[in-house]
């Protein structure tokens, strides 16, 4: 029976507030790591117990006060979590970003407990459309978190989400409390809520399986998903969901191949569970929906779930074991847990139907789709370098971004894309392709974007971390070696891509060696990379290795590195790490006695927890800015 539209209002209350939760999320968890850790350097579990105390923080306040005050507490954690989430907007990183994104979290879920129970009858459905507005909006900003672009575009975006979530849950007071959702439901929504943001509402995973048409994908889906989030499922629709959701999982997450001569990359046509990852995940909420009614308790402590496998999955690349594996065992669970009980005449609210009509949805789906499919060219404007007519010398950079975020643990792509502007080549180390943990940004495709430049790419800890090329000039072959980790806490990789320089071809390696004993620790790698290294210079052309290295010059596998033949081309140009108190130098670009190397520098951006460094190089005979021969 059609949803009465006086509940459209509560409908958009529960998405705003799901909108906003996935925001300040998309602070919180790169700021564990970044601010309140410094990444491998920092164990997971003192992380995990500060996240989960936030968590713990909603469940007390829900349990205390879901009997007796659940009204006035409703509004109070939303008035604080819209106060969170436009504080993010305005601070500059830093601990006042880590307090507010938790005070954030602990505000949003505890407003989405009790919400659940408030609006039952437009739970799932509220949920879905928070999702479908929090994917298309990612992926038109061309996966640039909202809550950092601090233009028009990020501020216009604020108050969408401020007056939607004050208005909507304004005009949804008073009026009778309807039936809530099943306990299954409460239980699976927000381990539900981890499943979307690693995987399958994941814009910055689309985006590195399938460039643009993932996202327009995505965001069309998360609009299906709207429509599938009003089905009452029968057992077979139930079972099937479960299946189609746990097949896009394991796709996404196990399934690789080699493309254009690089290995262990997810297929182009993994978009495919981009497609049907996220309806699948509502059509198992629908299901999970029904049956005995639940209380707001339920869903907070399924906040403690979802926390637990956060850190499951994060600790994962720091002890060894396969986190995407787990990932995979928990949309199992979800969806067996969902499937079970359907068919049961037990009493709870179904899912509203609402004024979403399929040509509502068909016309919603469009312009979604639209919108992550031009939006990213409008919201993500290149930069202009005005002297890059006049150069005529190459620039070779190397820089370990560190996912984007700067020493104040804030995601700032422009910052990087100027350091890197006036190179021609750019080797990069630390690259994210939508990781969870670290917002779900594209960072590649961000600066490749910023930078009007082709990108190439090699997975190193998983497909969507590594190591990456960008070029000015076009990019001709490619090839990808996995480095054996040798007890490292993350894998590591050699990426090689053929670009010319003054019209000679020339290979441009870029790698990450990663320490197994908290020193340097990269012996072993080094031979290895060694070994790759080596493979292209037996095709006699000219060679630039560049990276993160983590070892220091005069060090053995450094040697290991100029026994190749190659030549330290920043010749002792200062420290590079940390950024802002440099004492060593792990980053380096070396090159064949054939480049001329001139004008070495390390920079001084604070955009990364690393300083970048930079040299000239041209075809050794054909001089270059400084008149080295």
């Amino acid at each position: 029976m059609p949803l009465p539209r006086s509940r459209t209002p509560a409908l958009l209350a529960v998405a705003a507030g799901v909108w906003i939760l996935v925001d300040v999320v998309r602070v919180w968890s790169p700021s564990l790591i970044t601010i309140f850790g410094q990444a491998a350097s920092t164990p997971p579990e003192p992380m995990g117990a500060y996240a989960l105390g936030c968590v713990a923080v909603a469940v007390v306040v829900v349990a205390v006060t879901a009997r007796r005050a659940a009204t006035p507490t409703l509004a109070a954690a939303l008035v604080v979590a819209v106060a969170a989430r436009a504080g993010l907007q305005l601070t500059d990183g830093g601990r006042p970003q880590l307090v507010l994104a938790s005070v954030g979290v602990a505000a949003s879920l505890t407003w989405l407990s009790l919400a659940v129970a408030r609006y039952g009858d437009v739970a799932v459905v509220g949920v879905a459309t928070g999702l479908a507005l929090s994917v298309t909006t990612h992926a038109a900003l061309g996966t640039w978190g909202a809550v950092w672009h601090r233009d028009a575009w990020g501020w216009v975006l604020l108050v969408a989400q401020v007056v939607t979530a004050l208005g909507a849950a304004y005009a949804a007071r008073g009026g009778d409390t309807p039936a809530s959702p099943g306990r299954r439901f409460a239980w699976l929504l927000l381990p539900g809520l981890l499943l979307a943001g690693i995987v399958v509402a994941n814009a910055g995973r689309a985006s590195a399986v399938a460039g643009t048409l993932g996202l327009a994908v995505v965001a069309a889906a998360s609009v299906v998903a709207v429509g599938t989030a009003t089905l009452r499922p029968r057992p077979v629709v139930a079972w099937t969901a479960a299946g189609v959701l746990v097949a896009s999982v394991a796709l996404v997450l196990l399934v690789t191949v080699e493309r254009d001569g690089i290995p262990e990359v997810t297929p182009s046509w993994a978009v495919v569970a981009f497609a049907v990852g996220l309806p699948a995940l509502t059509t198992v909420w629908a299901a999970a929906a029904q049956g005995t009614g639940t209380s707001p308790v339920a869903v907070a402590l399924g906040g403690l779930v979802w926390v637990a496998l956060l850190f499951v999955y994060y600790a994962g690349y720091d002890l060894g074991y396969r986190a995407d594996l787990v990932v995979v065992a928990a949309a199992a669970v979800i969806g067996v847990v969902a499937a079970w009980g359907v068919g049961s005449r037990a009493s709870g609210a179904g899912p509203a139907t609402s004024v979403l009509r399929l040509p509502t949805l068909v016309a919603a789906g469009a312009v979604a789709a639209l919108a992550a499919w031009f939006g990213p060219d409008l919201t993500v404007r290149p930069l202009v370098d005005e002297m890059s007519d006049a150069q005529q010398t190459t620039q070779v950079a190397a820089y370990n971004v560190r996912m984007g975020y700067g020493m104040d643990g804030t995601f700032r792509p422009d910052e990087v894309a100027e350091v890197l502007l006036r190179s021609d080549v750019a080797l990069l180390s630390e690259v994210d392709r939508g990781w969870y943990l670290n917002g779900g940004q594209d960072h590649l495709a961000i600066l490749s974007r910023l930078l009007d430049r082709e990108a190439v790419f090699a997975p190193a800890a998983d497909p969507v971390w590594g190591d990456a090329v960008l070029s000015v000039a076009p990019v001709g072959e490619t090839v990808g070696t996995p480095l054996p980790s040798y007890g490292a806490v993350t894998g590591a990789q050699a990426l090689a891509a053929r670009i010319s320089v003054e019209g000679v071809p020339t290979w441009f390696v870029s790698t990450h060696l990663q320490p197994n004993d908290g020193d340097e620790g990269v012996r072993d790698q080094t031979d290895d990379l060694a070994t790759a290294v080596r493979a292209r210079l037996d095709d006699g052309i000219p060679l630039v290795l560049g990276g993160d290295l983590n070892t220091r010059p005069g060090s053995a596998s450094y040697e290991v590195l100029l026994d190749l033949g190659l030549v330290d081309a920043l010749d002792g140009a200062g420290p590079t790490s940390p950024a802002d108190a440099p004492t060593v130098q792990i980053d380096h670009l070396l090159v064949t006695p054939d480049l001329a190397p001139s004008n070495p520098v390390v920079g001084t951006s604070q955009a990364s927890d690393h300083l970048p460094v930079g040299v000239t190089i041209a075809p050794r005979g054909a001089g270059d800015a400084s008149g080295v021969p």
